[in-house]
């Protein structure tokens, strides 16, 4: 089977870094037997090595997906009797504070006093 991803194509890790990257195409390299295949696997070097946005890319494409799926989202409520709908009826929104079981209380604190809009020059 062939494809388009470097790291799935000469079997890397996609966690390894640029050193690893390097020694296992040059081991690739050494094996290939025609000039397209070392010009292959030099295109597949720089991308990986030079372009690091692109090696992140390529990183994150790299494996399928391995978590289950979510399953089906929630049916919509459905509509009353009236022709008069209001938001809630329309959007059924989860509550995270009772799946949590938590009574969330935010502290009352003036901004001025907010460390992350602190100005620490």
């Amino acid at each position: 089977m062939s494809t388009d991803n470097p790291f799935e194509r000469y079997d890397l890790d996609p966690r390894e870094g640029v050193a690893a990257i390097t020694e296992a195409l040059k081991e690739a390299i050494e094996d290939a037997e025609t000039e397209a295949e070392r010009q292959a696997i030099r295109e597949a070097w720089q991308a990986l090595t030079l372009h690091p946005r692109r090696r992140v890319e390529l990183a994150l494409q790299a494996h399928p997906e391995t978590r289950p799926p979510l399953g089906r989202p929630p049916r919509p409520p459905k509509p009353r009797a009236s022709a008069e709908l209001e938001a809630r009826d329309l959007v059924t929104l989860p509550s995270a504070r009772q799946a949590l079981g938590l009574a969330l209380e935010l502290p009352d604190v003036p901004l001025e006093d907010d460390p992350f809009l602190a100005d620490d020059d």
